[in-house]
Formats: structure tokens, sequence, C-alpha cells
């Protein structure tokens, strides 16, 4: 149905016709305007200028369509139509038999006919008259004959250049699509039109996945035939009405109108993505490409033209994320999102400038010896109003923005200062900080070192090692080993954190002038959880002596962890176990009173046995076994709390049956009777505190501790013995 036409309206639109009409000197803008104006001004949803070779003629030739997608590709055709339906004077017809030939993609039985005088017919179609009193074709019979005459004075050379001009201004050029500019003026009348009508706009941002690498790969005319594939394929399911353009390289929208809700959202969505199924057909050749897709709704999702368009494109990135292939309908949660990310971003610049980044150091030590090695610098953010911010809630979103570069310029200098304090204190140390991987890649990164050494009074190169992740270096290796070799120059120092995580560790390791490796802590942490990690270590052990690089073995949190590190030959660790990071002014204390673990100390220069990993990992479960012990007896309230089971079900007793070393029947022998032992002092804790004697809990427990202690040495003892050295 035809949008309402006020009486009143009569004298506006008359001008606005009458306007249109004067304002253009060639037929194609002034025909397209013309007939815009007068479908928006009537409501009728498709519009026609059919047209004659000559004055009575009887093949009409189509001059210009709108509005329906089948007709505007038949744009220059000679139609067959009835004369009743293109002669005669102005009038509102009903004629649907007649349109039949028309061959419209959705039934239209109402025609409003304008004959321009000299210059064919103009037919405006639609389901149903427009509701006004007013009679259209008498209101508009005055325009008509100006625009005949309008038309008449454009005819001239300048009028088929002007109209190659018109359509590389409103068409692609390769599809024959709508482009850009086009779109953008049918999505605000879109727009107009959904707000008037109170129906649904979807817009559809398409783009193919993986197109750039296939066009290098197979050249651009394989290239260009398939965006003309794709256009015809999505322009084959098209609805009156609705638009397809190619606004950029291979990416296309459509513009669907006239929805009435998320159910025909739905089945448009689903037409599409039938397109989306199967392989298109290219040069005899089929190939099996697809596209992604963001959908963004009026008036759900936006309440104007620019807001949608933003939006399918942030559906669209969001699509390409989760899948190729994909559609995703704008996710304003996930905008919301996006915006907390800006906005946390936003105040941790200002967090720099108002100095509430401080840096906590964490202790690189040699296990065996006792001796600290250096420090790694951990950033920390203390909130004025929240406290210290977790490190996990912010720094994600500072490693993808170029935030990092001026937050990496910070802790380089306040590193170099702090390494000249604690050595006017009597501490010479190194300092390990990370530099993210745009800031290393920077041409000039080289000079904003030498700023930085320049800046910091004091400041020696040989106190700063920065540590390197793999995935700064895989984009630009020569570069970026360029920009290692001239900061080596200066004295700095490299590490390559997160050691066998990546894929070409041995690559950019044999390339690079890096003096450390680090290893992971995910390979550390689950030494007892997973058999292989301690395979994974001892191979790094290897490669960095065939290298000749140092070692740094990351999450050492428990001593077996250090005593299964030490004994395959890594002896310097860095975690919980040792020290958590801390303030600066924490640190000479701790420095001063740090002491080498006896387990580490005793394992020095022994050789490595695959019996030592069985025999550590039952040490570890034995010591997560007192604590259970502990903890159970210390939850005095909850009386239904399982008391852990003796240690000796935990395959201790089996071990130094098959396992032990040969030569220690009498340490043997001592750990099954501390087994036993253990055993007794468990069952009478039990009954202790059954009977809620807790101050005599408390001495079994010790006593418990005593001959736990006593056990763990022994197993000391047998892993020295396991490994061909002796006790010092």
């Amino acid at each position: 149905m035809g949008r309402a036409v006020a009486d009143e309206q009569a004298l506006a639109i008359l001008y606005d016709l009458a306007l249109t009409i004067g304002s253009e000197v060639n037929v194609a803008p002034l025909m397209l305007r013309t007939l815009q104006r007068l479908m928006y001004h009537t409501g009728l949803p498709v519009g026609l200028w059919l047209g004659w070779p000559e004055e009575g003629g009887k093949t009409a030739v189509l001059e210009l369509a709108i509005g329906d997608y089948h007709l505007i590709r038949r744009k220059g055709e000679r139609l067959a139509l009835p004369q009743a339906l293109l002669a005669g004077p102005p009038a509102m017809l009903e004629a649907a038999e007649m349109l039949g030939a028309l061959q419209l993609r959705k039934p239209l039985g109402t025609v409003l006919r304008l004959p321009v005088p000299g210059h064919g017919v103009i037919l405006l179609l639609g389901a149903s008259a427009p509701l006004t009193r007013l009679s259209l074709p008498e209101l508009f019979s005055p325009i008509l004959e100006r625009l005949g005459r309008s038309i008449t004075l454009c005819r001239s050379y300048e009028l088929e250049v002007q109209h190659r001009v018109e359509q590389t201004a409103y068409y692609d050029p390769l599809t024959g699509l709508p482009n850009a500019i086009l779109f953008n003026t049918t999505l605000q009348q879109a727009v107009v039109q959904a707000r008037a009508t109170g129906r649904w706009l979807a817009l559809v941002h398409l783009d193919l996945d993986d197109f750039r690498p296939f066009n290098e790969a197979r050249g651009s005319d394989l290239g260009n035939q398939v965006l003309i594939a794709l256009g015809q394929r999505l322009g084959a399911s098209l609805h009156p009405g609705e638009l397809l353009a190619r606004i950029a390289g291979d990416e296309f929208v459509l513009l669907l109108p006239d929805l009435g809700g998320w159910e025909d959202v739905d089945e448009r969505i689903v037409r599409i993505l039938q397109t989306n199924r199967t392989p298109l057909e290219v040069a005899g050749e089929v190939l099996d490409l697809t596209f992604s897709a963001g959908i963004a709704l009026l008036p759900t999702d936006s309440p104007d033209g620019d807001t949608l368009v933003r939006h399918a494109q942030i559906a669209l990135h969001q699509a390409k994320q989760e899948s190729r292939g994909y559609f995703r309908l704008f996710d304003g949660d996930q905008d919301r999102r996006t915006h907390a990310r800006r906005e946390l971003l936003r105040r941790l610049e200002l967090a720099l400038v108002n100095r509430e980044f401080r840096l906590f150091y964490q202790p690189k030590v040699d296990m065996p010896s006792g001796r600290v090695l250096g420090f790694e610098a951990l950033l920390r953010w203390f909130h004025p109003e929240q406290g210290m911010v977790p490190p996990g809630d912010f720094l994600p979103v500072v490693e993808n923005s170029d935030f990092i570069i001026a937050l990496g310029e910070w802790v380089m200098r306040e590193a170099l200062a702090q390494a000249v304090s604690w050595r006017i204190a009597g501490l010479e140390t190194c300092i390990s900080i990370n530099i993210a991987g745009r800031h290393l890649q920077l041409p000039d990164f080289p000079e904003r070192v030498r700023h930085a050494l320049a800046d910091v009074p004091g400041g020696r190169a040989e106190s700063l090692e920065i540590e390197i992740l793999e995935s700064s270096v895989l984009e630009d290796m020569a570069h970026v080993r360029d920009i290692m070799r001239a900061c080596s120059a200066m004295g700095i120092r490299f590490a390559l954190d997160d050691f066998g995580t990546g894929y070409s560790s041995l690559a950019y390791l044999h390339q690079l002038p890096a003096s450390t490796i680090k290893i992971d802590q995910l390979f550390v942490r689950n030494l007892f959880q997973h058999r292989e990690d301690p395979t994974i270590i001892q191979a790094v052990v290897q490669i960095a002596e065939v290298f000749g690089r140092s070692l740094v073995a990351e999450g050492v949190e428990d001593p077996e962890h250090g005593m299964l590190l030490v004994a395959m030959g890594c002896h310097v660790g860095q975690g919980y176990g040792i020290g958590r990071p801390m303030a600066a002014e924490a640190v000479l204390p701790w420095v001063e009173g740090y002491r080498a673990r006896r387990e580490w100390t005793a394992l020095e220069g022994l050789s490595w046995h695959r019996g030592l990993y069985d025999l550590f990992h039952l040490r570890h479960d034995h010591r997560q076994w007192r604590e259970q012990v502990s903890g159970w007896l210390a939850s005095r309230e909850d009386g239904d709390a399982a008391m852990p089971p003796a240690f000796d079900t935990c395959g201790l007793s089996e071990w130094l049956m098959i396992s032990a070393p040969t030569g220690a029947s009498s340490e043997i022998h001592e750990c099954f009777r501390l087994l036993g032992r253990l055993s007794e002092q468990t069952a009478q804790l039990a009954a202790l505190r059954e009977s809620q004697s807790f101050d005599a809990c408390s001495e079994c427990l010790g006593a418990l501790f005593l001959a736990s202690d006593a056990l763990l040495q022994l197993l000391d003892a047998l892993a020295v013995r396991l490994a061909g050295g002796s006790s010092t």
C-alpha cells in the first residue's frame, strides 16, 4: 500500500517536483531524481520510465527502473507491453494481468501512468493505490508537460557523456552493482521510510573470506570474475525493494527494508545463508569460497543509518574472529565490552600520568648455591580507589594497543633507575623487563634504549635485560635480529621468554643474539601432572647447552620442582617457591635473608637418573599429604571432614621395594619404619580429634611432622645415591 498523501501537501509536492526538474541539465539524473521524488511522494515502491525508439512505436524501451533489481538489470531492453498500459492520459489503473510481462519479483497490481509528452511514459507500481482524496493523475499533469520540455532541452551529445559519468558515480564498474554513494543515498531514504511505517530495516555487511591471499595466488582476473559471480548470486536472491551494493574490494552490503520483525529477519537471513552453501563456479572452475557477514537491525540495534552501518561492521568483525563463513547479528553486549575496553585504556593512560603504576620485582636465583642473579620487573597498577588491580584485569587491554609503547618506555627507565638505587645500596644486579612486539619492532627502538640510558643518571646497559616473546619475532625476524644486535652492542642482554610454547623456537634461537632462555612456567608447574614435561625440559637443557645459552626456569613453586630442575641440569629458577614479586623497598632485606635450600644444594653436580622423577614425585605427594593432615586437624568445626589416608597408600613402599638404589638397605629399612610410624600417628590423630582432645592432637601432629621430616631427609639421601653422588 502507498503512503497517505494529504490534501495540503499538493502545492509542496508540485513545488518539489518543479524544483527537481529545473535543477538538472542531463536526462539521466533528471529522470532518476524525478522518478525518486514521484516514488517518495506517492509511496509506490517501483518506478519505471519507458520510451520508444521513435514516436508512435509499439515496443517500449526500459530507460530507467528503481525498486526492482531484476528490472534494473534489464535496463535498455525492449519490452512488449500492452498498449492499454502504455498509451493514454495520466491515470490510476488496476493492471495486475498487464504487468505480468514485466516478470516482477513481487506481484504488484496498481499502476499510476504518467505519460511524458514526446518521451515515453512513467509507470509507478504498487500493491495498491495511495490513500488520498487527491487525483494524482490530475495533480501531476502540469509537471509532465514541463518534464517533457526539459528532456528535450537536455538531449544532446553531452547526454551520453553525462550518462556515463552518472553510471560511474552510482554504480560499480566491475559488477554493475550500486556503489557506496548510491547505497548511502538509498540507506538514508530507507531509514526515513522505516521510521514512517514502523517497519524494520536490516543491513547485511558481507566480506569474502581470505580473498586477498586468493587474489594474490590466483591473479586479479580470476578474482574479478569471483566478485562478479558473487554479485550475481546474491542479486538473484533479492526481493523487490532490496538493494545489493559493492562498496569496496570484496565487501558487499545488502539493504533489506520492509521487515515485519524477527520472523522476517530469520527468513531473509536463511535465504542469504543458502547462497553461502554452494561453491562458486567461475570460468569452468568450482571454487569453494565463503563469505562472512555482520547484520544490524533498525530499530532494535541502531536509531539511524550511520549507526546501522557501524554496527554491521562490528558484527562482521566479530563473525570473522569466530569462524570463516559465519554470520553474526550485532551484539550490543559485545559493543559495550568494546567500549569498556576503550574506557579502561583511557584510564590507564591517565594512570601513567598520575604515577599509579609501580614495578614489583621477582628474584631469579642459582638454586644450588642460593646466589641471587637478578630480578624480573613486573608491572602493578595501584588504583587510588580500588587498590592494586590484578595484572590480568588490565594487561591484555594494554598489550593490544599503542599505549604499550609509552608504558614500555616508562618501565625501561624505572628499572634502570631502580638498578642504580640498589647499586648505591650495595646490590649489583640485573633487572629483566618485558617489551611488547609492537614496541620492539619500532625502527628506532635502539635509539629509544639509548635515550633511556641517557635519561637515567648512572644507568648502565649491563643492568638491563629485555625479555621478548616468540610472537614478537616471527612477523619480521630479520628486522628484530638487527634491532637486537644494535642493542647488544650497547651491552643490553636479551632473554627469550616462554621458550617451547611456539612453533619455531629452534629457528629463531639459532638466529637471534639472545643470551638466556626462559623455560615457560607451564612446563615447570605441571612437572608432576604431565610425565612428558620433564622430557621437554631435558630437551631444552640440552638445546641451551648446544647453543651456549643460559637457562632460567619459571614457575618454581615447590621444593621438588627445584630438585628435579637441578638434577636435570637447570640451576637457575624463578617462582613463588623462591620468592614472590615484591616492592622495591623489600628487595634488599629479602636478599640479605635468602639462603639456598638444603635439598637443592645436595643435588648439585649429580648425574640425572630417570628414577629420580618418581622419587621426587612421591616426595611432592608426601608434602601435600602433610598439608592435608594439618588442614584436616585445623578444621575443628567440620566434624564430618574425612581424615586423609595414611601416606603409605601413595606408592612409596612399592618404590622402595622395586626402584630404590642398591647398597641402601639401612636407609630403606628406616623408611619403612617411619612409614609405619606415620600410619600409627595418623590413626592416633583421628582418635584424638574424634574425642576433641585438641591439645593432644597438636602434640601428636608435632611428632608426625618430626617423623615426616626424617622421612624426607632419607628420601633426599636416596636421591643422592640414585644419582651416583654423595652428600656433602
